[in-house]
């Protein structure tokens, strides 16, 4: 067989079992491009090396290459069409120093009052639009793909309910929200009952004066302008806040909110995964980085601990028992928790 249909085949299945693998499609297609549509037995370890080494300093793209030809390998392999992987079991690992960037309230609080200077007199909610995407995608979570796919019939705001439809790994979820975040989607959408909708109901919530889907492209240029505008960024030059940081930061401060409310906040823990749309609690994990108003937080519990069990010694060491986690419904029943109250924190 050749390299061309068995990377084909692979994809598509894949993507059959909901994997967007867009980074990997680039990788395969990149080395096919290098090695050209060879015979699977054709392909050398060194061609693997090569590719995968690239040129210049090392990167954690080039690990990422590694595990994409790995992953296509072992399907080779369990399909038969090959009898060994000709690439190395191990491969250098790159450290990993990159850590999302978790704004604070008063930095949330300047990007949306920045959305000001995005007056435009071809599109006049230009500002309102752009400070709504900013408000829904902290208030509730969202990826950035998930706001702006928003539909108009998705955004139901007398339950305060947005539902998201095919998102990663190609599922679906049920979004409550809070009053102040209702609030402004209504305002939004009184405004927006101006612009188009070519598809009815299934018009774009968020639209451009055409009534057509704003790009993330689009979003991400916008959030950019008012991130340097407002002089929001890290010492270090090569990462600078994110667009996506907004979700990790909306992550944060629930754990935060929760530390003080006193809430089980291990008990807590899978409702937040299922808010967030993830299937387990490892990817709920990665957007929790530490700092310090966290880790005070997390002190401060543990020293409230360490005093309860020194007053009452002659007990054991217990947990206080779980409270409901606020803003998110008790766990009990052998389903998997659905959140339905309203959203978890005020916004800015």
């Amino acid at each position: 067989m050749k390299l061309h249909d068995t990377i084909a085949s692979y994809l598509a299945l894949k993507r059959s079992l909901g994997f967007i693998f867009a980074a990997e499609t680039r990788i395969l297609q990149a080395f096919e491009r290098d090695c050209g549509n060879v015979q699977l037995e054709g392909i050398s370890p060194e061609a693997c090396q090569t590719f995968c080494r690239g040129a210049g300093p090392p990167t954690r793209w080039w690990e990422r290459k590694r595990q994409a030809l790995r992953g296509f390998f072992a399907y080779l392999l369990s399909r038969g069409h090959l009898s060994a992987a000709p690439i190395a079991e191990l491969g250098p690992r790159m450290p990993r120093s990159f850590q999302a960037y978790i704004y604070s309230r008063g930095e949330l609080q300047r990007l949306l009052d920045a959305t000001a200077t995005l007056e435009s007199r071809r599109w006049p909610l230009h500002p309102l639009t752009f400070r709504t995407l900013l408000l829904v995608r902290y208030g509730a979570g969202l990826r950035p793909s998930e706001g702006l796919r928003l539909r108009c019939a998705d955004v139901n705001l007398k339950e305060r309910v947005l539902t998201i439809w095919d998102t990663k790994f190609f599922k679906s979820r049920l979004v409550p929200i809070g009053v102040d975040l209702a609030k402004a989607l209504d305002a939004y959408r009184t405004s927006r009952r101006y612009l188009p909708l070519p598809s009815g109901a299934r018009s774009p919530f968020f639209s451009s004066p055409s009534g057509s889907m704003i790009s993330l492209a689009k979003l991400e240029r916008i959030f950019v302008r008012l991130r340097e505008h407002t002089g929001i960024r890290r010492a270090q030059a090569r990462w600078q806040p994110r667009l996506h940081d907004l979700r990790h930061s909306f992550a944060v401060h629930k754990l935060i909110a929760w530390y003080r409310e006193g809430a089980d906040v291990q008990a807590c823990l899978p409702l937040l995964a299922t808010y967030l749309g993830h299937i387990n609690l490892s990817g709920t994990q990665t957007y929790l980085t530490m700092t310090p108003q966290l880790l005070a937080e997390a002190s401060q519990r543990l020293e409230r601990y360490a005093a309860l069990n020194h007053k009452e010694k002659d007990h054991e060491c217990s947990t206080p028992a779980r409270s409901l986690c606020p803003s998110f419904p008790s766990r009990g029943t052998g389903r998997r928790p659905q959140p339905q109250s309203q959203h978890p924190e005020k916004l800015p």
